[in-house]
């Protein structure tokens, strides 16, 4: 029995590299990255319009003949798949062996030096062979040793220096590329777009690792240098993190954003900042260390980083601001600002030191990978904003993420045009958003404290700045009496007055301007309330549905019983029944279309005993069929208050407490309400036995409070919740001058506990 082998079309092979480095600005990094992968620290690219041709140079380690021809010369083969760890320690970036056809991308013919520490050698081809030869064996490539030295090999190069260069640094070892014919048009636009990939190719931090220089006939070294180490761009924020293989999490942050100069002290002290945040301005970074599951909390405690080890930089930077912003923030002020956001714009990956395309491209669907524009779109507060949750916009933020090879669960697509979009992948993002909230919520605690710091400055400047004026506008009165005697006293009373407002003409402006802002806080409660109806609406709508859709059959099985089988008992069972279901939906209307009554829209005293007891009353033949112990405790209270702010408070807690008990299969389920009277305040203690906060929120309960914050999920473990209910409560409030602690669920494993004050008016 004969042994026959395989063999491959020639041009299916060239068809099969195409595939892998179809594009030029993909061909061309490709083999820069292969000069990164023999320990080179520098990578020239030479384009020379006047020969069509380009020239590609490095210092790193060169090949030898037996690598040439054992793994160069064979389709698929690459010596970094089981030695990726090169003689420097680079981890290095390519295993498919395919990366050589991006020289049959660039140009139809190649020409290689290459010196190693055994030697010189020069390896040409024609990639047009592969047309023109039926089999893959058929295809031969010249390899020679030479009998010219480099400087001879360069010879043709018009660009003094280039040649300097390339000499200078190819001493011992090294590889040069000249290609010629090239394939594509290399225009402005063309040179351009290399030139920008270059620059984003590898991570800022490692640029004086391994420069990259791009020269044309005319530039000089200084020119084509592809970025200048030096030339840094400043940034208002600085997040480091670094996640090891077992999971632990090492976050800091860097506040660079303001300077309080000579007021150093002062600022502190009036906007009661702590010792720690007097440390954490003065360039200490503030330290977070944590566990991979702790940064996914709404994954489970259970989580296991399967990612492996990586980390990354990011880097916060305002676009705009405005003199005003300046003087109240304290912004640092830089002259020498560099808005690169079109160059380094975006948080792109890096894979072994290299960049993994498409991440953060700018003008790309790509550029914000991590949706962090939609992200603010739902949450669109000032960082001074009391309550709402300060999102950063995705042209504010830059940064690098570094992972490498080791990471086997985030594989490149083959094409190298991206990750493949692992569970792995899906949680790196998730991740990377957290860390992002780390560095928010601190800018959000300085804001919020400078801002309060302001307005309880400048009311007590503006209440001097009007008794002075007062003072000096009478002093100046009686000075003028004095001289103008009583003989002129009409005129001078008269003149006197000129310089007043009318009362009564202030009292009118100030009267509207009261009623437009009450008539404004009026609409955000009751669109507040209706939010709380549509979301007790959105949550229980299959239950609502499901009752009527009973209701609906048992009609139509009424009508079924009278008309075609005149049977009036079955008819009359049918009705009674009808009417439990009728009896029902208008026990789900009574906690949602009823809160929205003109009655309670409008404020007044109140019997907070009586509308809790309402309240709690309608809940509770709305849940009578799902076993849920509603319990209320209070006593005679009097509370000047919109009735359907109260409503609004208990309905979302109670729609939160029974979605939580779905989740949970625990017989005793219970909701307790407790509300005491002091002096001055209404203590109001809620509590339920559901499962509790998630650990997404455990140790920061605070957190749920803040916009589109929701610990509801389904089985699949994919929010489901609105997110505003929480928020609601919270803004409802503070509207009272009163407050929520939610301390008392970082004591317990299970259970909801909430202490709401609400301050008397």
């Amino acid at each position: 029995m004969a042994k026959i082998s395989f063999n491959v079309d020639a041009y299916t092979a060239r068809l099969i590299g195409r595939e892998n480095v179809s594009k030029l600005n993909g061909a061309i990094i490709e083999l820069v990255k292969n000069t990164y992968d023999a320990d080179a620290t520098i990578c020239v690219l030479y384009y020379e319009k006047t020969t069509n041709s380009l020239y590609i140079a490095d210092n790193g380690c060169g090949m030898t003949k037996d690598v040439i021809i054992k793994h160069w010369m064979t389709i698929g083969r690459s010596t970094k798949k089981k030695q990726f760890i090169s003689k420097s320690g680079r981890v290095q970036t390519g295993a498919k062996g395919i990366g050589r056809f991006a020289l049959d991308r660039i140009s139809d013919t190649c020409e290689m030096f290459t010196a190693s520490a055994e030697g010189k050698l020069i390896w040409k081809v024609d990639w047009e062979d592969f047309s023109k030869s039926d089999n893959i064996t058929d295809v031969t490539a010249d390899l020679y040793e030479p009998t010219v030295s480099i400087d001879v090999f360069l010879d043709e190069v018009i660009n003094y220096e280039v040649k300097n260069i390339i000499l200078n640094n190819l001493k011992n070892t090294g590889t040069i590329f000249r290609l010629t014919s090239l394939r594509d048009s290399w225009n402005d636009n063309v040179i351009k777009k290399i030139k920008d990939d270059l620059i984003t190719l590898i991570p800022y931090e490692m640029k004086s690792e391994f420069q990259v220089y791009f020269f044309d006939e005319q530039n000089s070294s200084e020119d084509a240098e592809v970025l200048d180490v030096a030339n840094a761009f400043s940034y208002d924020y600085k997040i480091k993190f670094n996640v090891l293989i077992d999971g632990k999490t090492y976050i800091e942050i860097h506040r660079n954003e303001f300077d309080f100069g000579d007021r150093f002290d002062e600022i502190i002290t009036q906007a009661e900042f702590t010792s720690e945040d007097e440390q954490y301005f003065k360039g200490k970074y503030i330290c977070i260390e944590t566990n991979f599951a702790h940064m996914l909390p709404k994954r489970g405690e259970q989580l296991k980083n399967t990612i492996g080890e990586f980390s990354g930089v990011l880097y916060f930077e305002k676009a705009t601001y405005s003199k005003t912003d300046a003087e109240k923030y304290f912004y640092k002020l830089s002259n020498n600002r560099n808005n690169k956001r079109d160059i380094f714009g975006g948080i792109k990956i890096y894979r072994d030191s290299f960049r993994v395309r498409p991440y953060g491209e700018p003008k790309t669907s790509d550029y914000d990978w991590l949706l962090l524009a939609g992200r603010k779109n739902k949450s669109p507060a000032a960082p001074s904003h009391q309550t709402g949750a300060w999102r950063v916009n995705t042209d504010q933020i830059i940064g690098s993420i570094f992972i490498s090879r080791m990471n086997i669960t985030l594989p490149d697509q083959s094409n190298r045009e991206g990750i493949v979009e692992t569970k792995e992948f899906v949680l790196l993002k998730e991740f990377l958003i957290n860390v992002i909230q780390e560095f928010e919520k601190d800018r959000q605690y300085v804001f919020r404290k400078l801002d309060a710091r302001y307005d309880k400055i400048m009311e007590a400047a503006r209440i001097q700045a009007e008794i002075n004026k007062k003072a000096e506008e009478a002093k100046a009165a009686r000075e003028d009496k004095k001289f103008l005697g009583d003989s002129s006293e009409r005129n001078q009373k008269s003149e006197y007055a000129k310089s007043f407002i009318d009362p009564e003409e202030a009292k009118t402006v100030l009267d509207h301007k009261d009623t437009v802002i009450k008539n404004l806080e009026d609409e955000n409660r009751l669109l507040r309330t209706l939010a709380t109806t549509g979301i007790v609406t959105n949550t229980y709508v299959h239950e609502i549905k499901d009752i009527t859709h009973k209701l609906s059959r048992k009609i139509v099985m009424a009508k079924e019983a009278l008309e075609l089988d005149s049977n009036l008992q079955a008819g009359l069972k049918y009705v009674n029944e009808a009417n439990v279901m009728r009896e029902s939906l208008n026990s789900w209307f009574k906690v949602t279309i009823g809160s929205v009554t003109r009655d309670k829209r409008t404020m007044k005293k109140t019997d907070l005993n009586l509308l809790i007891s309402q309240t709690v009353k309608s809940w509770k033949e709305t849940l009578k069929n799902v076993s849920i112990d509603l319990e209320f405790q209070g006593s005679e209270i009097q509370l000047k208050c919109f009735p359907y702010d109260i409503e609004s408070i208990f309905s979302n807690l109670i729609a939160n407490s029974v979605s939580s008990f779905e989740s949970c299969f625990s017989d005793n389920k219970s909701i307790k309400i407790v509300v005491s009277d002091l002096e001055k305040e209404i203590i109001i203690k809620y509590s339920d036995s559901g499962r509790g906060l998630s650990l997404a929120y455990k140790n920061n309960p605070r957190k749920i409070l803040e916009p589109m914050e929701s610990d509801r999920r389904n089985e699949m473990g994919e929010t489901i919740g609105t997110g505003m209910g929480m928020w609601i409560i919270n803004r409802t409030v503070v509207d009272y001058n009163g407050s929520i602690d939610l301390s008392d669920n970082t004591k317990h494993t299970s259970g909801f506990y909430a202490t709401i004050k609400l301050i008397k008016k």
